[in-house]
């Protein structure tokens, strides 16, 4: 029962943030000073929280691995339903890949996960990044190798608070350090925002008004994702060789919505950035239903 009224407490406040957007009492651009609050204050902060002083088991570093390989789970079918559609190829390996961690799944289950499991979601994110912050773009393009892709990708997570945080606290955790309490307790003040201000997000982003003429190839990409989400799923939560929790944060992690630099990259390549933004406000939309309904159940 506590699970769900914490979900529920969720979902009350996204459709808060809705409603501030529709009544105007937030503006469009709030959305770029929220999500910078974020990821350059509140996220970093509760990494700090949940890492400090853990102990890293070296076996948790194939979660890196996985992110990576998941992603090309997309891609590839991405690539297969294109086949003979080719113009098609670059919007949908940018819109059927990638998870969107940082404001979504952190926020979504910080409250609910171990630091240990904590832990398993900042891993299988550094992964993740790797391939949304220029990679798929790369492949799915046919543009950007060699040293230009590694410099545009290096270049991309590291302006990212979050993942800059990974890193920090990663090398902390080797070296033995840990932050003073008093540093901690600071800390807290950001992380226990972090939550609020993640769904507030989620509420700004979600859109329910849709062209018509986009309706059925969205649904289509939509299904094709859920899909795609239910396999690595079930997969994550019954083949990896982890201990219950970490296997049960994995089959959530799997259900996130697609990360909004995929929309990035389609306003960057001038392919339907109007249908990416579409597809990623019901992108959010399921995964709301569905990581909700799963945490209450799991």
């Amino acid at each position: 029962m506590e699970g769900l009224l914490k979900v529920l407490g969720f979902v009350f406040f996204i459709f808060v943030g809705y409603f501030l957007k529709r009544t105007h009492i937030l503006k469009e651009d709030t959305v770029h000073a929220l999500s910078g609050l974020l990821l350059y204050v509140t996220l970093p902060c509760l990494i700090l929280v949940c890492l400090n002083g853990l102990h890293i088991e070296a076996s948790y570093f194939w979660l890196i691995g996985l992110g990576l390989a998941t992603n090309f789970f997309m891609i590839g079918i991405a690539y297969l339903i294109t086949r003979k559609h080719p113009e098609n190829r670059l919007f949908d390996m940018l819109n059927l890949s990638g998870f969107n961690v940082g404001t979504f799944v952190m926020p979504f289950l910080q409250t609910f996960v171990t630091p240990t499991g904590f832990l398993s979601i900042c891993l299988f994110d550094i992964g993740n990044s790797i391939m949304c912050t220029g990679t798929t773009y790369a492949i799915a393009s046919g543009t950007g190798t060699g040293l230009t892709l590694v410099k545009t990708i290096l270049k991309r997570m590291f302006s990212s608070g979050p993942i800059c945080s990974y890193f920090v606290m990663l090398i902390l955790a080797f070296v033995g350090y840990t932050f003073p309490a008093t540093v901690v307790d600071w800390a807290k003040i950001g992380a226990n925002a972090n939550a609020f201000l993640a769904m507030i997000l989620l509420g700004q982003s979600i859109r329910f008004v849709m062209p018509r003429e986009q309706l059925k190839e969205l649904l289509r990409l939509l299904v094709i994702r859920l899909a795609g989400s239910l396999v690595m799923s079930l997969a994550m939560y019954y083949l990896l060789p982890f201990p219950y929790e970490i296997r049960k944060i994995l089959a959530l992690v799997a259900w996130a919505p697609v990360p909004v630099v995929g929309l990035i990259f389609c306003i960057k390549a001038k392919c339907k950035p109007s249908m990416a933004a579409n597809l990623n406000s019901l992108s959010v939309a399921c995964s709301v239903v569905i990581v909700s309904t799963l945490l209450t159940i799991l």
